[in-house]
This record gives structure tokens, C-alpha cells and sequence, in this order.
């Protein structure tokens, strides 16, 4: 299937998540405009990654756990500082502080290992359709907002939903199946496609919180923003083949809404799991 190549913004994305050094485990980074004037979550998980990545030799990331402190500013560079915590036989730890104008916005901490046999078992995947069959939902995005003369953003991955909407517009289910992949060939370097399927990680998810509800990302009552997010990595895999996110809500309550996302390989591999805990406020008035 040929698809329109403006839609994506692939090598933007990438040469974004790459980071500066600025110091001693320290780096720099700049943003991208998304239609808000805050800072894409994604983005800042994705260069939180890079940044710790770059301070581990010889050892992949397996486990994320970020906090979202305060909005970002995508007009402001972000420093990384990375804190080397701990280099073990097998694993090493590393915490990341992501800050604008002297101000915590962001922290992280993540654990490598190197590569390891072991007990191997997993949650199955789900059925699904083949994602070639599949329309885009950029495509969709696309015609969509021609119509209202609002201007469209591109994004660095294909994104293909199983069974009708898009990866923010759905059925009445807290559940949702993607699929996303990068449109061309991507570099034979890890940290590419880990720091680049952390920024996809968070397209769609917290969305997943409001489809039981009737409500969507764009009701003008609705303040949404990202307060946790932690990603498992267990099994190796490429954002230019075709990944499966299987999303779930399994509760909403006292403003917030808490989202899985299990991640399977075309050959079914559960490749990585998510959590992510935001905000769903839903206020009297728009104002």
C-alpha cells in the first residue's frame, strides 16, 4: 500500500531524540511543536532514554519509570542530567532529570542488563487483523482536519487500528489494538528504536481511560496530562516492522485514569509492556 510520505515526520523525530553533550553526563535537547505549547511526553521519555543510554556500554535498557513534574516548554532547550547511581555485574542503574530554566519537569529512572539466558513465558497475543489491510489512521487524521481547515501534524510512525476509530477516536470499550511502524528502513542501532518506540509509547494510551466515557481528547472541558509512565523492554524488536500495542484501562477514578499496553512482533513475541497513569479531569466549564 503507497502511502503519503508528508504524513510522517520520521527523521525529524530521530535527529530530535538525539541529544548534545553539554557536560559531564550532561546533554542538551530541543522540542518539536505538536499544536500545544507544552512539551510532548513521549518526547522527553524518548530523550530521557538516549541520554541515560549514552552513560551504559555493552548493556540494554529494561525497565523505565518516569515521573511527568511540570509541563514543558517546546519554545526552551531541556537539559538532561544523568545520575550514574549503580553499575552492578548484570545490571546498571541510572536516574534522569530532564529541567527548563532551572526547574525539575521530568525525572526517570532506568535499569540495563546485559544480555542474559533465562525462564521465558508470556501473556498471548490477541488476535488481529493483518495491519496491511488496514487504513491509516494519519490518512484518516488527514481528511479529517482538511475539512475543518486545521492544520495537520505529522508524526514519525504508521499507526493502524483493529476494529474501526483511530488510536484516539474509539469504540465504547477501554480497549484498543494499533498497530505502528516507522515508514522506512531505521539505523541497525538499538538505542534508535528503543528511544524511538519510548516517544510512540504514549500516543493513544491515556486515551484509552475516556472510551467507556463518551468523551474525547478534544472536549473543550477536559484537562488531560500525563502523571506516570513506565515501560518493560523484554524481548528485542525494530519500530520499522509492524508492532501490535494492545491498550486497556482497567479503572478510572478520583481524576485519574491507569493504562496498560502490552506489546507484541508480528510472530506474536510480547516485546515490551506499559503503564501509564493521567490525568482525566473533567471540569464544570470550559473556561
Amino acid at each position: 500500500m503507497t502511502i503519503d510520505t508528508t504524513l510522517f515526520n520520521t527523521e525529524e523525530i530521530l535527529a530530535l531524540l538525539r541529544l548534545d553533550d553539554s557536560g559531564i553526563d550532561q546533554f542538551t535537547g530541543r522540542s518539536h511543536f505538536m499544536g500545544s505549547p507544552n512539551v510532548f511526553g513521549g518526547q522527553v521519555l524518548g530523550q530521557s532514554l538516549h541520554a541515560a543510554s549514552k552513560t551504559v556500554a555493552g548493556r540494554r535498557p529494561h525497565s523505565l519509570h518516569a515521573l511527568f513534574i511540570l509541563a514543558g516548554n517546546h519554545r526552551l532547550p531541556i537539559t538532561f542530567e544523568v545520575e550514574r547511581v549503580r553499575d552492578g555485574g548484570s545490571f546498571s542503574t541510572r536516574r534522569v532529570v530532564a529541567l527548563q530554566e532551572g526547574r525539575r519537569i521530568f525525572v526517570m529512572s532506568a535499569s540495563f542488563q546485559s544480555d542474559e539466558a533465562g525462564l521465558s513465558h508470556q501473556r498471548p497475543a490477541p488476535d488481529s487483523a493483518d495491519p496491511e489491510s488496514l487504513p491509516s489512521s494519519l490518512v484518516q487524521w488527514r481528511q479529517r482536519l482538511d475539512a475543518t481547515d486545521r492544520p495537520f501534524m505529522p508524526v514519525p510512525v504508521d499507526m493502524r487500528v483493529d476494529g474501526g476509530g483511530d488510536v484516539y477516536h474509539h469504540a465504547s470499550e477501554a480497549r484498543k489494538k494499533v498497530w505502528m511502524k516507522a515508514p522506512m528502513r531505521l539505523p541497525d542501532d538499538a538505542d534508535v528504536h528503543e528511544s524511538l518506540f519510548a516517544y510512540v509509547s504514549d500516543f493513544g494510551l491515556l486515551s484509552t481511560s475516556l472510551s467507556p466515557h463518551g468523551i474525547q481528547m478534544t472536549n473543550p472541558r477536559l484537562q488531560i496530562a500525563s502523571l506516570d509512565h513506565t515501560i518493560w523492554l523484554h524481548r528485542p524488536f525494530r519500530m520499522d516492522e509492524w508492532l501490535l500495542f494492545e491498550m486497556d484501562s482497567p479503572n478510572a477514578s478520583g481524576g485519574r485514569g491507569l493504562n496498560f499496553c502490552y506489546v507484541y512482533n508480528q510472530s506474536g513475541e510480547l516485546v515490551a509492556t506499559v503503564a501509564q497513569e493521567g490525568l482525566i479531569r473533567l471540569r464544570k466549564t470550559s473556561n
